[in-house]
Formats: C-alpha cells, structure tokens, sequence
C-alpha cells in the first residue's frame, strides 16, 4: 500500500475527532445514538460514545489493511491495485457517518432530510465498492465468496466483474430513487435492491460454475 494513501487514511480517521474535539463543549451530555426507520432518534446515550465511532474506523483500518496477510495464496501487494482506495472508500463512510451523527445533534437534524442522507451515502457506498470490485484476484476474505468462485479462478473473475457493474448500478439507482420515496418505502427500496442484488449474483456464480463444468467434462 502506497504511503500517501496510508497516510490518507489516518487523515480520514483523525479528521472526525477533530471535529468532535471542537463542538466538544456544545455538545449536550446526552445524544441521540440510534435512529428509527422515520430517521428520528429513538436511543440515547452519553456523548462520549460518539469516540467509539472513531475506534470502530481504527478497527475496520487494521482489519482490512492486514487481513490480506493471513491469506495463505496471496499478500495485499498481489490482491489488487485498487484494493488501498476500497479501504478508504470504507473509511469516508464511517467517517462522514460521524460526521454527521454529531451534526445532527447540533442541528436536531432528523427526520426525512436525515434518512435522505443516510440513505444516498448507503447506496454511494455500493457504487464505489463495484467500481473497484472488479480488480480484486481470488482469496478467502474480501470480494464475493462464494463456494463456487472460491473453487475456480474464471468463476471468480466472470462473478466479479458482473458483480461490479451490478453494485455500481444499484448504487446509483438506489442513490437517486430514494430521496423521491415516502419514508416507510425507502427501507424497502434499500433491502429490495440489496436482496435481489446479492440474490443474482449467487444464482450467477452457480451458473458461470456449471458452465465451466460442462466444458470440461
């Protein structure tokens, strides 16, 4: 992993806690730490769990960063070229997540405009993850395993590359069809194009095994 982006990384990490050591004092003691489906607090808890949010993105950094290393078949240098910038599409996620958790509690922002946010980030979240989930070479921890991709490098890299173009055009369409949508129907919207997304990609896996099967037989 090149040290720039490394070193972007932590940029990512520390920036939040910045933020949150500014508005420190304005923050009251008590937060909203949990959300309901109308994007309206419905948890609360003391605003020192807002630094969990910045351990949870240490944790997830270290995790994807030296998973790769416990790979028997590959190092991280060999996964993918992209692999580093899907690291930290993952982390301005949970970052922004933050972000805009403290936000909220500055703002009482809640509500439709909340879910709205929270949503287009979810769904821009899966369109970078399909652009890059293309470049990832088979292993045993990241990308889309499955017993059938797992077992043939060709399965693996034709379930890939569909899969990349799927989540991308999930992730845009979701991103767009969701701000139009009444409240209770954005959680179906989100979980319809999520299910039918991982659904497809598992039938098509199957498929592109049994067919490389076929031929060798």
């Amino acid at each position: 992993m090149k040290k720039t982006l490394d070193y972007l990384m932590w940029g990512i990490i520390v920036t939040p806690l910045i933020y949150l050591a500014l508005m420190w004092n304005q923050l009251p003691e008590t937060i909203p730490t949990h959300f309901g489906i109308d994007g309206k607090p419905n948890d609360y808890g003391s605003k020192w769990t807002l630094i969990i949010l910045s351990a949870v993105s240490i944790g997830i950094y270290f995790f994807l960063r030296y998973l790769p290393q416990l790979d028997p078949r590959l190092s991280q240098t060999k996964l993918s070229d992209h692999y580093s910038k899907l690291i930290l599409l993952v982390l301005l996620f949970l970052g922004a997540t933050q972000v805009l958790i403290i936000q909220s509690t500055l703002t009482q922002l809640s509500g439709e405009v909340f879910n709205n946010i929270v949503f287009v980030g979810v769904f821009l979240l899966f369109a970078g993850i399909g652009n890059y989930l293309n470049n990832i070479k088979s292993n045993y921890f990241i990308g889309i395993r499955t017993p059938w991709t797992l077992e043939s490098e060709t399965v693996w890299r034709k379930t890939h590359q569909m899969g990349a173009k799927l989540y991308f055009a999930i992730g845009i369409i979701g991103a767009l069809g969701v701000v139009w949508l009444p409240t209770s129907w954005k959680i179906v919207w989100a979980m319809g194009l999520i299910l039918s997304s991982t659904v497809w990609i598992l039938v098509y896996s199957y498929r592109v095994y049994q067919k490389e099967k076929n031929e060798k037989a």
